[in-house]
């Protein structure tokens, strides 16, 4: 490793962040210094403190060295941070595509985090949420909210990512719990697609997206004002104990990632929706009575 000048200081990611938080507890943990450890690598005392701060980068050996160090041989903990190593500054899956728009650090974030959560806890305020949307619908999302900036192939890649993510979770083992809440209002909201589209996505939301670890739950509009219930959310948790929930929300042509007592916040904010929407049989027989009137329509 090399003491990186300031041109190539960039912000952490959370990725870069989570990784060097670990490494600093089990150090500590071991009751070892700095500079004992910076010495046990044989690099810069410099670099073993910017890699705890999540500013710096090491190469997957030296992290592999540090869990021998501190006795980290459980495969869960382990195989997460070795994985952490290798996406912390670099996601090949979204970044090595030659076709993808640059994605900014906290965009890069949602999508690892979507990735390696056990859980995903959704709530679509004015929009069904990314992971239940149909091609057709996603594709209307992707040219109404891009289509002005943005070249055809970068629409294209766009909506193809949409199906992307949803087999990157959806055919993950074990399966990822997923849970929804849906504004009802948002059901109503065609998003300047044809009829038949808007009709083929309350379709699959009727049968609970379509995904036994699926469960998808309707806020009508007669429900009490809950704290959150004005914007889009979606919380992830993960399975290692020593990393704490995360929230993304929509940010302009970005994501906004939180963690902390802010991720607290949204975590409860979710719960409250959960309890205020409709059970799942009654929310399914809702999307199925507006199926039921678009079809009596035509």
């Amino acid at each position: 490793m090399t003491v990186p000048n300031k041109k190539e200081q960039r912000a952490p990611s959370l990725r870069a962040c989570l990784l060097g938080d670990r490494l600093r507890a089990l150090r500590e943990d071991r009751g070892l210094t700095l500079r004992y450890v910076s010495a046990y690598l044989g690099v810069d005392y410099n670099l073993v403190r910017l890699l705890e701060h999540g500013e710096w980068r090491s190469h997957r050996g030296e992290v592999v060295t540090l869990l021998d160090l501190y006795g980290v041989h459980e495969h869960g903990e382990r195989d997460f941070l070795v994985g952490l190593a290798r996406d912390a500054f670099r996601l090949p899956l979204w970044e090595g595509d030659f076709d993808a728009p640059e994605l900014d650090v906290s965009t890069l974030d949602s999508l690892w985090l979507e990735s390696v959560a056990e859980q995903i806890r959704c709530y679509g305020a004015a929009l069904v949420p990314d992971l239940l949307r149909t091609p057709g619908y996603a594709e209307a999302v992707v040219r109404r909210k891009h289509g002005p900036h943005a070249s055809e192939q970068e629409l294209v890649w766009r909506t193809r990512a949409s199906s992307r993510r949803q087999r990157g979770v959806f055919d993950r083992r074990p399966l990822v719990d997923v849970r929804a809440v849906i504004a009802e209002a948002a059901l109503h909201r065609p998003v300047g697609a044809t009829e038949d589209t808007w009709r083929a996505q309350l379709e699959q939301l009727s049968k609970g997206g379509e995904h036994g670890s699926v469960q998808v739950r309707v806020l009508p509009t007669s429900a009490s004002y809950v704290p959150g219930m004005d914007g889009t959310f979606t919380v992830f948790d993960l399975a290692q104990s020593f990393v704490p929930a995360v929230a993304c929300r929509p940010h302009a042509h970005s994501v906004a990632v939180h963690d902390g007592r802010t991720t607290e916040w949204y975590a409860r904010a979710f719960d409250q929706l959960w309890d205020a929407a409709l059970p799942a049989a009654e929310s399914a027989r809702l999307i199925g009575d507006l199926v039921a009137e678009t079809t009596a329509r035509r």
